[in-house]
């Protein structure tokens, strides 16, 4: 099998504390804009392009391909590359959280509002997430689970053939993809998940049973900008 380079780029900034997450903002639709006027100037060229089945996944896709005018270009649209689903996973592991950190507890009312707030204790959720620890909520995709989607996802496009993709995703998907190539374990996985900015390009070397990183949080297309409010986390 042929060597595949997969390029996997970071959703525009989503629509956080409000009613629904998964939507661009403004600044977000504008991310995407800059990255396809980039790539456009560079004359950059792939054989496909693919995005997970979320709406901040697939505009962003829009967003970049329009700037590049190439909106002829079909969005194949894989489930394998969309993000786990946060809020389950927050709802599951709460009231512990609440019951090991009083302080915390006292705050929750604040959760979407705290940007920083948000960060401790989804952080704290997330370290449940990946110890599969018990809960008492209805069962939602497990770390495990999500991180084999993720590998499966990169082995089905690479099997295609083609020399360059491009793939519209989420953070935790591309975490999933720094740790398969790096070998790191699921805290570090995680922790770099938080560092990955918003409309970010990470390019990894895909080989039939391996997976090599050549690049990572690549935001030289936002940088040239010189406007700095293009740079953010979430």
């Amino acid at each position: 099998m042929a060597v595949t380079t997969i390029y996997l780029v970071r959703h525009g900034q989503a629509s956080f504390g409000h009613q629904n997450y998964d939507q661009l903002s403004a600044l977000g639709q504008r991310q995407g804009q800059v990255l396809g006027e980039y790539w456009s100037q560079l004359k950059f060229s792939f054989d496909a392009v693919y995005a997970g089945d979320m709406a901040r996944q697939q505009d962003t896709a829009r967003a970049t391909l329009a700037a590049m005018q190439r909106s002829d270009l079909p969005i194949q649209t894989l489930s394998y590359f969309s993000e786990y689903a946060f809020e389950p996973i927050l709802r599951a592991y709460l009231p512990q959280i609440g019951k090991e950190t009083p302080e915390l507890a006292q705050q929750m009312g604040d959760l979407y509002k705290n940007p920083k707030l948000f960060q401790t204790v989804f952080g704290l959720a997330i370290t449940k997430w990946l110890e599969d620890a018990p809960h008492e909520h209805s069962p939602f995709e497990s770390w495990r689970e999500f991180f084999d989607r993720c590998v499966n996802g990169l082995n089905q496009i690479a099997a295609q053939g083609h020399k360059r993709v491009v793939v519209f995703t989420s953070g935790g998907v591309i975490s999933v993809a720094l740790r398969t190539a790096l070998g790191l374990d699921d805290v570090t996985t995680f922790r770099q998940n938080w560092r990955i900015y918003n409309g970010s390009v990470h390019s990894f070397h895909k080989g039939r049973s391996d997976l090599s990183l050549l690049s990572f949080n690549n935001i030289a297309h936002l940088e040239l900008t010189e406007q700095k409010e293009l740079i953010t986390f979430r």
